[in-house]
């Protein structure tokens, strides 16, 4: 086993991505997902994972928790250290102990990702029934503890209901509940808010961080929506075309963005655009991961791209004259970034 980094006020680095690689082969070729990403949380803490789809933010999650499918995917380089430990390697059952139970994962749509046929109490047992050794009965306790501890009325009745019986703020307490139910040391939120009304997603993003102030768990938040990350992350990576661009405390990111994509993610958010003004967009598409531009892969969209920016990839590195001696330094992956901070 690794050995860990020592973080902020002693504390320790449950989950560290070095050069992360996951490609997927098919018959239109190779498909680069995910193409050498670097990031960290810290026990207790919340890292938001912020991009446009098809950056490359969910297949990172599935390959943390080793659901990548395989054949045609495949981890093609780096490493995923959890607590010191490089899970890239691990078999199927070494595997099956650590999802669940070390790390739990709510899935971005709650309806595919309950099964039908089985009601949710059974859901949530099958969970400690595997890792805890629970009998049928301790199981069914533990089902309607969790339904309570997530907020769902009437636990006791609930327990048998089938997915559809539920509205979708409660299908995702479900998904919460199941998630939770090992007690986990790393929670991995997938969009846990999408498909759900305002006031339903703010009980949501609530009821997570009072989990974790309760329990002591960190959380890698992954979501499009940066007013999300800014009320409930510690740290951002802000991912595009299979990459990080920019790394940086969660303060750090809104009050001096240096990369052009996450200024441009945050001139479209309209709370921040000046009153009567049209809302700012960035230009065209994120690029398809079978055909990513050389040098810079932002460059096709960026305003200040130059000559330079197609011919060599910036590497993530520190802002000039940022202390590299702390933790989670603000880095960022662009040839100009005198020029970004004028956009």
């Amino acid at each position: 086993m690794g050995e860990q980094n020592e973080g902020r006020a002693g504390k320790r680095e449950l989950l560290r991505l070095e050069g992360l690689k996951t490609h997927f082969h098919v018959e239109e070729g190779v498909s680069k997902a995910v193409d050498g990403v670097d990031y960290a949380i810290l026990e207790g803490e919340t890292l938001g994972v912020v991009g446009e789809s098809g950056s490359g933010k969910s297949v990172t999650a599935l390959t943390i928790m080793g659901l990548v499918p395989s054949p045609p995917g495949r981890i093609a380089a780096g490493r995923i250290l959890f607590e010191g430990r490089d899970l890239v390697g691990l078999s199927e059952s070494e595997m099956q102990k650590l999802r669940g139970n070390e790390i739990g994962m709510i899935f971005q749509e709650p309806m595919t990702a309950l099964n039908p046929v089985f009601t949710v109490g059974n859901q949530i047992g099958e969970t400690v029934r595997l890792h805890q050794g629970l009998d049928e009965i301790q199981a069914r306790a533990r089902s309607i503890e969790m339904l309570e501890l997530v907020g769902i009325p009437s636990p006791h009745t609930r327990v048998d209901c089938y997915p559809h019986e539920l509205s979708g703020g409660m299908r995702q307490r479900v998904m919460i509940a199941m998630a939770m139910a090992c007690g986990p040391k790393l929670l991995i939120a997938d969009e846990p808010t999408t498909a759900l009304d305002v006031t339903i997603q703010a009980q949501i993003l609530e009821l997570m961080r009072g989990l974790q102030e309760e329990r002591g768990m960190s959380i890698l938040l992954i979501t499009h929506d940066l007013g999300v990350v800014a009320e409930n992350a510690h740290h951002v990576a802000v991912m595009y075309a299979g990459k990080v661009v920019e790394y940086a405390s969660v303060e750090d990111l809104f009050e001096r963005p240096r990369h052009p994509y996450t200024i441009g993610l945050l001139h479209s958010l309209p709370d921040l655009a000046p009153p009567g003004e049209r809302l700012k967009t960035i230009p065209g598409i994120v690029p398809s991961a079978f055909a990513f531009p050389s040098g810079c892969r932002f460059r096709t969209r960026c305003p200040i791209a130059t000559s330079k920016c197609a011919e060599i990839e910036p590497p993530l590195v520190p802002l000039p004259g940022e202390p590299t001696d702390t933790d989670h330094v603000h880095t960022v992956a662009c040839h100009h970034l005198d020029e970004a901070q004028k956009l």
